[in-house]
């Protein structure tokens, strides 16, 4: 039986890339286990890889050091790497950086086809910030990468009008991410207090950015609490996270904890410290912007945690069944949400705990996710012979 050869592509493995690296480390994870598939991945060296390599298993990694700005990630050695590499197929992890351009000239060298995950990353409110750096690499490779792709994976149903202009008649499945089951670690979390036993947590877990609605949120905090006593004496908003470009939300953060003793920004949060911060937590919180198909959801279904997210995290399905309850990113809007979590009995929080433990376990298992993607690559490389 022949092998199928299948190379990564992706700006990072490890924590820096978030739920990028998550949800391709899963993937590969998933192919691996399959005996005919063996996977290799090139990738970019960061200040994380060495800690994060082992998470990866006995798969074939190759890091290539970075020139100049690390959100672009110019490598010389990734792209002689790519030109040499010899594949099946190529599956690229994430657009806008250079690893796009290195797949682009291999594929033209070899005629290896290349299938695209996006992860939401061409998403219109992606696309509008650094407007003039993203057209300038659209016009010089991106959007011929993008049109010469052989396939696409698509995270989201909605996803399908991001990539409109470059699907024509390829094959572009909607294939969403997994994650694995959820395994308890005994002890609190580190950012745990004594006072807060009894009291609902309210977490946020992930990139602190612009576009998660973390502002708005601490907004729409500050007004219910001030409002409400019996809530602020029986809520903790917790904050775990890297914080990427949103100036001043330590101090934000400080100034509620200041004021109402029920915030805490306890920073990024990584293997066990994950876990025991999940199983603390009493709800979960992405009150986002624009997302692709968000890990951080499914680890909070996973975990048994009731969830309030907004109709753009892109899981619809999650709100039709009664997984999880509706927000917006508008800080009056985010406060209705949390003034109605704190209403719920036990039996309502249950419902949407057990909700989305079912929804999970019927859409989102690693044996559908291999199924999906073995067949995108026979179709890639199908369609890829008879050009």
């Amino acid at each position: 039986m022949k092998t199928l050869e299948v190379l990564f592509c992706l700006p990072s493995i490890s924590r820096a890339g978030g739920g990028v690296s998550e949800s391709a480390r899963l993937q590969a994870l998933a192919l691996q286990e399959q005996e005919d598939v063996c996977v290799r991945v090139l990738t970019f060296h960061d200040e994380h890889f060495e800690t994060d390599l082992p998470t990866w298993g006995d798969i074939e990694i190759q890091a290539f050091p970075v020139l100049g700005p690390r959100s672009y990630s110019f490598s010389p050695g990734f792209a002689r790497a790519a030109l040499r590499a010899t594949a099946d197929v190529i599956h690229v992890h994430g657009v806008w950086q250079f690893h796009c351009a290195a797949v682009y000239l291999a594929a033209l060298k070899s005629r290896t086809p290349y299938v695209v995950t996006p992860h939401g990353m061409l998403e219109h409110w992606i696309r509008q910030r650094s407007i003039k750096l993203k057209r300038a690499v659209s016009l010089l490779y991106q959007d011929r990468f993008l049109s010469g792709a052989a396939g696409f994976q698509l995270l989201t149903v909605k996803e399908a009008s991001d990539v409109a202009d470059y699907v024509a008649s390829k094959p572009a499945p909607i294939i969403p991410n997994y994650v694995l089951d959820f395994e308890t670690v005994a002890g609190r979390p580190a950012w745990w207090r004594d006072e807060f036993e009894g009291k609902d947590i309210y977490l946020f877990l992930g990139r602190i950015h612009e576009k998660k609605g973390c502002a708005e949120l601490c907004e729409a905090w500050e007004h219910l609490s001030a409002r409400d006593p019996g809530f602020r004496d029986r809520s903790v908003l917790v904050f775990c996270g890297w914080v990427d470009g949103l100036e001043g939300f330590e101090e934000r953060v400080a100034q509620l904890e200041a004021r109402f003793a029920n915030a805490v920004y306890a920073g990024p949060q990584y293997g066990e410290d994950k876990i025991r911060s999940l199983a603390a937590a009493s709800f979960f919180l992405l009150p986002s912007k624009s997302e692709g198909l968000p890990m951080a959801v499914l680890e909070a279904w996973a975990a048994g945690i009731p969830v309030m997210m907004t109709d753009e995290c892109n899981l619809p399905e999650a709100f039709r069944v009664g997984a999880a309850m509706r927000t917006t990113s508008r800080p009056d809007e985010i406060l209705e949400t949390l003034r109605e979590a704190s209403r719920l009995d036990p039996d309502g929080r249950e419902k949407l705990r057990a909700n989305g433990s079912a929804l999970l376990a019927k859409e989102y298992s690693a044996a559908s996710v291999r199924s999906a993607l073995l067949e995108l690559y026979a179709r890639a490389m199908e369609g890829n012979v008879k050009q």
